[in-house]
């Protein structure tokens, strides 16, 4: 890995101040109306089927408990994602009152605040992984697991065949996306300019073998074999925000240059995903920081090629 490393000489190309702002990401992916097609119920974590709720030919309705998934892998995996989530909650705490005291800084408050976040969101989506639910209204085809059964991440439960047919499939990827839940308000917008529609997440059908998840969505004003795109907006949440423009991207890592009253320096941060001309930035900078705008990339490498330089 670089090191971090100092310029001097020459006066640095404008910066900017890095500042906290709430943002509230948008996921979107391929979607399209499924015409009655046979909808399967799968497992997303490794489990034992305690319990069956459903017989074949049963109706169920969007929602609709099929069975639970536990055993001791799923036990084990909330009791350290309760931990997990009970610990951030605590820094968060911590970190809250020492703000009162003036003893820590809004971006301290914000990290801890977004660690909690993402810790009740794995938590979240743990739980509803272990009840199985069926997406659509509709008839148990078929049983293809009783209880008592161990079962693996893909492998099927039931088959409903839906009553109606008018369901959207929406493949959706990145972490965000396991964190979602039945009952998550999307919208469904056809590729031919017909008028967005409202659709309602009724459950998770499995994970393909590119990491995307595939949902299925419910609506009231569906046309058979429309395809768009899905879009879904999630919980707003405090980021630190920098002009795209000053990421360098250096053999797979990104960096920024940043400045302080000791000169300009490179410092490797996380961004998250590019929403227009600005990049959140995971970890690596803290708000009131100054990081070079202009020529970003060019002072890197010229700090890389001096770095390098042979002794004379």
């Amino acid at each position: 890995m670089l090191a971090a490393f100092a310029l001097t000489g020459e006066a640095p190309p404008g910066w900017v101040t890095v500042h906290a702002t709430q943002q509230a990401p948008v996921l979107s992916g391929f979607a399209a109306v499924q015409p009655g097609t046979d909808v399967t119920i799968n497992v997303l974590q490794p489990g034992i089927l305690t319990s069956l709720s459903v017989a074949q030919g049963e109706s169920v309705k969007p929602g609709q408990l099929i069975g639970h998934l536990g055993g001791p892998e799923i036990a084990a995996a909330l009791v350290e994602a309760q931990g997990a989530s009970k610990a951030a909650n605590a820094t968060l705490a911590a970190e809250l009152s020492k703000l009162a005291n003036h003893f820590s800084t809004q971006a301290a408050v914000a990290q801890a605040s977004a660690n909690a976040q993402a810790a009740k969101a794995k938590l979240t989506a743990l739980q509803a992984a272990t009840l199985l639910q069926s997406p659509v209204a509709g008839q148990i085809q078929s049983l293809a697991a009783g209880p008592g059964a161990a079962l693996l991440p893909g492998q099927a439960v039931a088959v409903v065949q839906p009553d109606s047919g008018a369901w959207v499939r929406a493949v959706l990827y990145g972490a965000q996306a396991t964190t979602l839940v039945p009952g998550t308000a999307a919208r469904f917008i056809p590729a031919d300019g017909q008028p967005p529609e409202s659709v309602t997440l009724r459950g998770v059908l499995n994970k393909q073998a590119d990491g995307g998840l595939v949902l299925a969505f419910s609506g009231l004003a569906l046309q058979q074999n429309e395809a768009g795109t899905l879009s879904l907006a999630l919980p707003p949440r405090q980021v630190l925000l920098v002009p795209s423009e000053a990421l360098v991207l250096d053999d797979g890592r990104w960096w920024v240059m940043q400045h302080d009253s000791k000169g300009d320096r490179a410092v490797q941060v996380v961004p998250g995903e590019v929403q227009g001309a600005h990049t959140p930035i995971l970890s690596g900078l803290a708000a009131g920081d100054q990081v070079i705008v202009q020529d970003a990339a060019l002072l890197y490498h010229r700090g890389i090629a001096a770095l390098y330089q042979p002794p004379n």
